[in-house]
């Protein structure tokens, strides 16, 4: 397993995938301001994604803010307004279409925003038995400095909690990649991985991560015939979300 970077989406030809893929700058300038202006002004955070540690109260260690869009079957969360996921259905849509496939059992699309001092646990998007699965990562931040942490990490094998995390990744991590604006990762669900929080150079920071998964694909020949109504919109105007919500 390694991380590799490319330069634009390919069409997947086998499964499950074998390595991580890094692509930089997905969306145009002006798609991803859009939706980092959108997301970032948007009320339906709430402090939900609760992250516990092995202790014996068993209460959370902290927890980081979070908004869901979709769950199974792309079924709307009960307290999110079917206007308010229109981008996100678009960005779907984008990637079964780039990268040649459509998810057959939808999982989760949904937002995370870590800050300092609340990293993320190790985890895995699915079950063992779930050959067929992409998970996706995508970075909505408009300005990141590199020095400011929030580094992806990617290990052999699973950890409960945050008791232990550090050391956990010195001995188990396979690979990383750097937290920057506009990246998009693609990778193997089942791949154990967890985000660094925003250290203390970025104590008014917040580090955003679009997630999108699925259990189950199927690997499409000619991805045009996916939706044929998809276009590639250059100006994240109201026509943009006319268009999706069609």
């Amino acid at each position: 397993m390694k991380v590799v970077h490319i330069d634009k989406p390919f069409k997947i030809q086998d499964m499950p995938l074998k390595d991580i893929y890094v692509l930089d700058n997905w969306l145009s300038t002006e798609l991803h301001h859009y939706f980092d202006k959108f997301i970032s002004n948007s009320s339906w955070w709430s402090k939900t994604n609760s992250v516990s540690s092995q202790s014996p109260t068993g209460l959370p260690h902290h927890s980081f803010w979070g908004a869901s869009f979709f769950r199974d079957n792309l079924e709307i969360e009960h307290d999110m307004k079917p206007e308010d996921t229109f981008f996100v259905r678009y960005l779907i849509k984008r990637l079964e279409t780039e990268f040649g496939f459509k998810y057959t059992r939808f999982q989760y699309a949904g937002l995370n925003s870590q800050t300092q001092g609340c990293p993320g646990t190790i985890h895995t998007d699915c079950k063992d038995d779930d050959a067929w699965n992409i998970s996706f990562l995508y970075y909505p931040n408009r300005f990141w400095n590199k020095n400011w942490g929030g580094t992806l990490r990617l290990l052999d094998k699973g950890h409960q909690g945050l008791d232990g995390r550090k050391e956990h990744i010195e001995k188990h991590q396979v690979a990383e990649t750097e937290f920057v604006p506009n990246r998009l990762i693609m990778f193997d669900g089942r791949i154990p991985h967890g985000a660094d929080a925003p250290n203390e150079s970025a104590r008014y920071m917040d580090r955003k991560s679009l997630v999108i998964r699925g259990d189950e694909v199927e690997l499409v020949k000619d991805s045009n015939l996916l939706y044929k109504d998809f276009v590639r919109p250059t100006e994240p105007a109201g026509s943009l979300q006319d268009h999706i919500l069609k």
